[in-house]
């Protein structure tokens, strides 16, 4: 493993917790620490066969606390935040679930902007594990369809559970 501010702790998800985001076999095109051209890759990016709009689910249950949009980097992206600590991120989405869609466009709309970034509360966009939170896609700093998925620890920090499901 690369040590670039990942956790240390890499042992310490409990297994069986998180499950696959995608409901189609898993097959990365990129994976956790690869050295990118500016930066160590930070999280799995997982294949779509090239597909976009392909059901995108919660992992674990918890809560969307972060929601961001910008034009390049992670494009349409969503963080939640599990019972236990841990966040999982999915980035370069099409487009988010319908309850979590109209909470973001009602906020774009009121800021008159695109690019967002919000935090919602525990109490105001909950999931259940299996739930639908997104649709893959290709927005951003893409250079094709997939799923960059990532767990991060307590600290924000990139955990490799690359051979977690």
């Amino acid at each position: 493993m690369s040590n670039f501010g990942a956790s240390q702790n890499q042992k310490n998800i409990p297994e069986g917790y998180f499950k696959n985001p995608l409901d189609i076999e898993l097959k990365l095109s990129g994976t956790f620490g690869e050295l990118r051209s500016n930066h160590f890759h930070s999280g799995l990016d997982i294949k779509t066969n090239q597909r976009t709009g392909l059901k995108v689910y919660a992992t674990a249950p918890g809560y969307v606390s972060r929601i961001k949009i910008e034009r390049y980097g992670y494009g349409k992206a969503i963080y939640i935040t599990h019972p236990n600590g841990y966040t999982s991120v999915y980035a370069h989405l099409d487009k988010l679930s319908p309850r979590i869609e109209e909470y973001l466009k009602k906020r774009q709309y009121d800021n008159e902007t695109y690019e967002i970034q919000l935090f919602p509360t525990d109490l105001e966009l909950r999931v259940d594990q299996g739930e639908v939170v997104a649709f893959s896609g290709n927005s951003g700093g893409s250079g094709g369809p997939h799923l960059h998925f990532e767990i991060r620890d307590s600290a924000a920090r990139p955990i490799n559970n690359d051979d977690g499901y």
